[in-house]
């Protein structure tokens, strides 16, 4: 499965992070930035599942409002990302992981948690799980049902860590971890870069990062 790499994922993160104000921002100003071309950009656009730059910049801020209002009312959920929140928050040490597309969430929160001062480590193996003899992993997956991810959280229960995970309800990942925050929309096994699944993820990490520094 793809993902965003180098120039894309710079790309894909400074459209996440300026959602609000891109009525304001042209593409070739996002090219600029990122030093590289309109093309990247409306690239990015199109993996992300709009036609164009064009259309992204007048409904990517519309789309996140969405997602905000379901978070907000949504109780079973924002309990989970209180809870999700507190655990990381009282962790020696928080692991993350994924893979594919989801990837960029995992970066994503892992700014939140250098801005939070919580000692933490993205790992790409499990065998950077080695030495760990405390702490907590969190994994996200849409589905739920990518295998080196619940690879990823046997091993890390076998050690005796909290397994902490954004997945589908009802997955494998699900009822391995200890705590999982739900994702109730069906996955969309075609496109990885659905952007109804990725702005979901990003905006519960979003809401655990935002719970972080208010602690």
């Amino acid at each position: 499965m793809n993902t965003f790499k180098g120039i894309e994922r710079v790309i894909y993160e400074y459209l996440i992070s300026h959602a609000r104000d891109l009525g304001t921002i042209s593409a070739k100003t996002i090219a600029n930035k990122a030093l590289t071309t309109t093309t990247s950009v409306n690239r990015v656009c199109k993996k992300m599942g709009y036609a164009s730059y064009t259309e992204l910049r007048y409904r990517l801020f519309d789309d996140l409002q969405k997602q905000t209002t379901s978070l907000v009312t949504n109780d079973d959920q924002t309990q989970q990302i209180s809870g999700i929140a507190k655990t990381l928050n009282s962790s020696p040490v928080v692991y993350l992981y994924s893979r594919g597309a989801s990837i960029v969430s995992v970066t994503y929160l892992s700014r939140f948690l250098s801005l939070a001062n919580i000692p933490h480590l993205v790992i790409t193996d499990v065998h950077q799980l080695t030495r760990a003899e405390q702490g907590t992993v969190l994994l996200v997956s849409k589905s739920g049902e990518t295998q080196a991810v619940i690879d990823m959280a046997h091993n890390a229960k076998r050690k005796g860590l909290k397994v902490l995970a954004i997945s589908h309800k009802g997955s494998t990942l699900d009822q391995i971890s200890h705590l999982n925050i739900e994702l109730e929309e069906q996955v969309d096994g075609i496109s990885p870069y659905r952007r109804e699944s990725q702005l979901s993820i990003l905006e519960i990490v979003d809401g655990i990062g935002k719970e972080l520094l208010d602690f």
